[in-house]
């Protein structure tokens, strides 16, 4: 089965790319390459949005639960 991303619409892509890079920031924590305060820092610093950054903290913690 093939899905092919880029014919999604934007907010979809976005959302997309979010949860993988949420997943893969609590699969560097599990695996001790990044703690959870340089995560923090490090969306914080990457995305000025606040709504953004508060979505990807709940992503990140959904990924680390799981």
């Amino acid at each position: 089965m093939s899905h092919n991303i880029a014919i999604k619409p934007q907010a979809e892509q976005d959302a997309i790319q979010h949860d993988l890079m949420a997943s893969f920031w609590a699969y560097k924590e599990k695996r001790g390459l990044m703690s959870r305060p340089e995560i923090i820092k490090y969306i914080h610093q990457h995305f000025a949005e606040p709504s953004l950054q508060e979505h990807l903290m709940q992503r990140y913690e959904f990924f680390k639960s799981m």
